[in-house]
């Protein structure tokens, strides 16, 4: 049985008030570890389609004390943001933008409710974020990651330029189909009437896998200047993983970031890491990059209670 939800706030290391909800179980069911499930991107500290708030009232019914809060800049917390486009904010978020707020959360529980383990959950910024705070502090016993970026964001870049060969067959497997599919006539509307990507339709059907970067021409020399990978991705991964903590990762199959982990991390780097007890991976079958549907968001929440139990 969960306490009323309590709202809360504390400092970051710049001084900015930082607001939450801070849910507890009841004494007899209090386990040691608190859940802090951190803002993903620009989103709250709710999520798209209330995910967080799910995801906090089934972590409390399993006895885990959970903080669920907003960054500096976002939702209720003070702070600006200064970035004109989405996708610079993204990329800082995804090289530690908001470390410090998670350590700031950590010791505000650790000095007013006396908790010294913690896990990190959060969706994407807030899968990275965590990530990258795990990696650097000791207090941190686990990792919950849903559709964590390897990659780094920016409005500088086409993202089009950069689909791994697996996604370039996943759509080139979807135009196919639709092709064939006398239902699919609103897309044989866009495509004559000039609307669709016909840059990428041709690409995915006669390409099979992105242009190398030794390639010469302009997209050669911007895939040199713009290598999306994230550089402090592999450094952290390999030491949280190595430290022992416990960690599972989320993915959503019809997610290019699930794409991006799978080809342009595991397989070009040799990462053997599904061999580790401590890591494990789960892709729910389908699912966009926020879990849209509410059978995805159940089958999520359902894998994340199944690996609490399991590990803790």
């Amino acid at each position: 049985m969960e306490i009323s939800p309590t709202p809360v706030s504390f400092p970051n290391s710049n001084g900015h008030r930082l607001f939450g909800i801070f849910h507890q179980p009841s004494a007899e069911r209090f386990r040691k570890e608190c859940i802090i499930i951190l803002s993903p991107g620009i989103k709250s500290r709710v999520a798209p389609h209330r995910l967080y708030v799910k995801m906090a009232r089934s972590f409390v019914d399993l006895g885990f004390p959970v903080l669920r809060f907003d960054f500096y800049g976002l939702g209720d917390s003070e702070g600006e943001l200064e970035e004109k486009y989405a996708a610079d904010f993204y990329g800082s978020v995804q090289v530690g933008r908001y470390v410090n707020d998670t350590i700031c959360a950590m010791d505000w529980l650790e000095q007013e409710h006396k908790m010294s383990k913690f896990i990190l959950s959060g969706l994407c910024g807030g899968a990275i974020t965590g990530l990258l705070t795990a990696a650097q502090d000791n207090r941190v016993s686990g990792l919950h990651s849903l559709s964590i970026p390897v990659i780094l964001d920016s409005s500088d870049i086409i993202y089009d330029e950069f689909l791994t060969p697996a996604e370039l067959r996943r759509r080139r497997s979807s135009y196919i189909g639709k092709l064939l599919s006398m239902s699919a006539w609103k897309s044989w509307v866009r495509f004559f009437t000039f609307q669709s990507d016909y840059r990428l339709i041709f690409r995915s059907l006669l390409q099979s896998s992105p242009p190398k970067k030794e390639k010469d021409g302009e997209l050669g020399r911007k895939m040199k200047k713009n290598d999306i990978k994230n550089p402090l991705f592999p450094t952290a991964f390999e030491k949280t993983v190595s430290s022992g903590k416990e960690i599972l990762f989320i993915f959503a199959e019809a997610d290019r970031l699930y794409w991006q982990f799978k080809e342009n991390f595991i397989k070009k780097n040799n990462v053997s890491v599904y061999n580790q007890d401590n890591f494990n991976v789960y892709v729910v079958k389908h699912a966009n990059h926020i879990f849209s549907f509410k059978k995805w968001n159940n089958e999520v929440i359902d894998k994340s209670l199944e690996w609490l139990e399991n590990k803790y």
